[in-house]
């Protein structure tokens, strides 16, 4: 038993190690298989239905309510690598104004864009005091002999 009292712990070790390399499989949004796009027919569907056995969608169009977007990803992270998207599907629904399906259409994924959000602030009226000015701003601007707030008449000034 002696022996293998110095080769547990590499062993053990080893299973770790192995074990953090095991990659991590995540589905963000609603990933629709191709069962659940067929329950849905054009035509003969209602919004009510798309909504029962697909849930609310992932976005609503803006610019026109009659639209609906289902999008879902499956994305793989191993280790400490960045994920990795493996599977995204983007669905639209159209429905015409009395809430029945018009169309189903996939869009493809290489269409999509990467955005870069803009790094400006919008600009405030006023001053930015750092918490250390605004602490030291307020030091001696409370009352604290009264017990309270001092109320002052309508004829004074402050």
């Amino acid at each position: 038993m002696r022996e293998y009292k110095h080769i547990l712990p590499i062993i053990f070790g080893l299973l770790v190690l192995a074990a953090g390399c095991t990659p991590t499989v995540e589905t963000r949004g609603n990933l629709l298989t191709d069962s659940k796009l067929a329950e849905i027919k054009p035509i003969i569907s209602t919004r009510a239905d798309v909504q029962t056995k697909w849930g609310p969608p992932t976005a609503a169009s803006t610019l026109d309510p009659s639209i609906w977007y289902y999008l879902g990803e499956t994305t793989t992270q191993q280790g400490l690598f960045a994920a990795e998207v493996e599977k995204r599907r983007l669905i639209r629904v159209r429905f015409d104004d009395n809430d029945i399906v018009l169309d189903i259409a996939e869009i493809d994924p290489q269409l999509a864009q990467d955005i870069s959000p803009v790094d400006r602030k919008t600009p405030t009226a006023g001053k930015e005091y750092t918490a250390f000015q605004q602490f030291v701003g307020n030091i001696g601007r409370f009352n604290t002999s009264g017990g309270g707030s001092q109320s002052r008449s309508a004829g004074t000034q402050p």
